[in-house]
């Protein structure tokens, strides 16, 4: 089942990429700027270590807000692949409209450092691929000890981001 939380600022018209959309603090971020009236890419990032199908996991989320009246779209990228990240952007302005935010969640801190480079190199093909003024935001999840995989600390990024793309526009770059 879906949570959305609490009642979240409005962000009514924003277009946001979300990679690594499918799982942990992406989830719930995602679940979250939907909830707040945002259309989310939902992005699942396939990579080796991965166990699961990226695309049919963005595909599941995105039925899954879509049936709790929420409009999010799903994409898969190769996080091995820059130039198929950079693209990104423009496949996703012509399909719902310009993006406004790109989140990249990168992988946990145990995770290989070959995958992290890649993510790494996935985020900045992103970052210089944004029209003018969009935000990228990027974020290494903490430790997760709970069984949803999000920690305290997580949470309250999740709300900053959420809270910080609604007071402001969405067009200063931040990380």
């Amino acid at each position: 089942m879906l949570q959305t939380g609490s009642s979240p600022p409005r962000l009514d018209g924003l277009v946001v990429l979300v990679v690594d959309a499918t799982t942990g603090i992406g989830r719930e971020l995602t679940t979250r700027l939907c909830s707040a009236g945002a259309t989310v890419a939902v992005v699942g990032a396939g990579h080796p270590d991965r166990g699961d199908d990226a695309a049919t996991n963005a595909a599941f989320l995105c039925k899954a807000l879509t049936d709790a009246g929420l409009v999010a779209l799903p994409y898969r990228i190769a996080a091995g692949d820059p130039a198929e990240a950079g693209r990104l952007p423009g496949q996703i302005a012509a399909d719902i409209g310009p993006v406004g935010a790109a989140v990249v969640v990168l992988p946990p801190p145990d995770a290989t450092g070959e995958l992290r480079n890649a993510f790494r190199g996935l985020s900045a093909a992103l970052a210089a691929a944004l029209p003018s003024g969009a935000r990228h935001i990027e974020r290494t999840p903490a430790a997760a000890t709970g069984p949803d995989g999000t920690t305290a600390e997580d949470r309250d990024w999740i709300r900053s981001v959420v809270d910080g793309l609604a007071t402001g526009p969405a067009r200063a770059t931040s990380r």
